[in-house]
């Protein structure tokens, strides 16, 4: 069953509500990295040639959920940037009253997280957003594996609905790697193994090779009883870690960088030789400089999560080295998640990728086989 397109709707003099993903990091009041705002635009502008009114929904963060403006999760920032980029002005709007009675043809709703009822997709809510516009837009990939109201329950309740420009885009480049040509090499990091063992499983089916980071990386040592003293971890996967780190074709790294504390100068370490004082922060550039040829060789590269506490440069230095390696291979490279974005612009190759997901647990899920409740309801508001 196919998804209507945006090309599809007739979005002439009519009001339109866009689920985008804004989700930015920010600053000092201030958006540092606009990736995800930019992969909006093309949407956002298709209809603002078009339509009379525009809506935009997002969220930002983790808020409260209590219907109050939380400061430091306001989208105040993200519609500036916006405004910077598109040229036009962006009003924020506090509430879906102010959204209904405003004339301004581009409005921004306060985070949407703010609002009860978001998370547990109410349908009150649901209602509510639906009676701002004849048209619904999700273009919000990195969402599309949540059963939300901005996301799910809104679809339900107008009159029209369809998906956006980037989704198509997304699921475009991730169906390559559902038929990825072998050999496919997928590195996975991140701090927790529990919220992506399924998909670690599926991938060590589906890739020849599949490189463990982060804390993924220390559940796996710590559950065959290496010693990894403080490090990031989680005890009570050893079980599922233990199984994991016997499968022939996954490949923890042996070599890392440790530290006292993150004030401590970083040293590297062969894994046998990690005190019960150090912490590890950070996978060793030689782990990778020894496989170098895993990625000479590999067809498709799939990239989520970095090797360590990249944020902190001293620290940064393996996940550097994979990005590096996943940039000058001729492979058809795709990488996702927020942090996985930062951490490839922070190593400067970010136009040497193939494609670059916005999402995070919806492009693991998605490459995983699974469905994802935003694609079903769009699919379902079209039978």
């Amino acid at each position: 069953m196919k998804i209507k397109p945006l090309s599809k709707c007739s979005l002439g003099n009519k009001k339109v509500l866009l689920r985008a993903d804004m989700n930015v990091p920010i600053s000092g009041g201030k958006v540092t990295n606009k990736e995800r705002i930019i992969r909006s635009l093309p949407t956002i502008k298709f209809i603002l040639k078009k339509s009379s009114k525009l809506i935009i929904l997002s969220h930002l963060g983790r808020p409260k959920e209590n219907n109050l403006i939380q400061q430091e999760f306001s989208l105040q920032p993200v519609a500036r940037s916006l405004e910077e980029e598109l040229g036009r002005p962006v009003k924020l709007i506090q509430n879906i009253d102010e959204a209904t009675n405003s004339n301004e043809e581009i409005l921004i709703l306060e985070n949407i997280r703010f609002f009860k009822g978001e998370k547990n997709n109410d349908l009150d809510l649901s209602k509510q957003l639906a009676s701002l516009a004849d048209i619904f837009v999700m273009d919000a990939f990195a969402t599309s594996h949540r059963s939300h109201a901005s996301t799910v329950g809104v679809t339900d309740f107008i009159d029209d609905a369809c998906s956006g420009l980037l989704i198509q885009e997304e699921m475009k480049a991730l169906d390559k790697i559902i038929d990825a040509r072998s050999p496919i090499l997928a590195v996975l990091g991140g701090g927790k193994i529990s919220s992506k063992l399924s998909l670690i499983n599926s991938l060590s089916e589906k890739a020849d090779h599949l490189i463990l980071g982060g804390g993924i990386a220390n559940t796996c040592w710590g559950s065959l009883g290496k010693e990894i003293g403080n490090s990031l971890t989680e005890v009570s996967m050893y079980k599922d870690a233990r199984l994991l780190s016997k499968i022939e074709n996954v490949l923890i790294p042996d070599k890392v960088i440790v530290a006292k504390d993150l004030d401590s100068t970083p040293k590297e370490k062969g894994i046998d030789f990690v005190a019960k004082d150090d912490s590890i922060y950070d996978i060793s550039p030689d782990f990778f400089n020894s496989i170098e040829t895993l990625f000479s060789e590999a067809a498709t590269i799939i990239w989520n999560g970095p090797m360590g506490l990249f944020e902190v440069d001293k620290f940064s230095f393996g996940t550097k080295a994979l990005a590096s390696m996943v940039a000058n291979s001729e492979a058809y490279s795709v990488i996702g998640g927020g942090d996985t974005i930062s951490a490839a612009s922070k190593a400067g190759i970010l136009d040497s990728i193939d494609y670059v997901s916005t999402a995070g647990g919806a492009f693991l899920e998605y490459i995983e086989g699974k469905s994802l409740p935003a694609i079903e309801a769009l699919k379902n508001k079209n039978i």
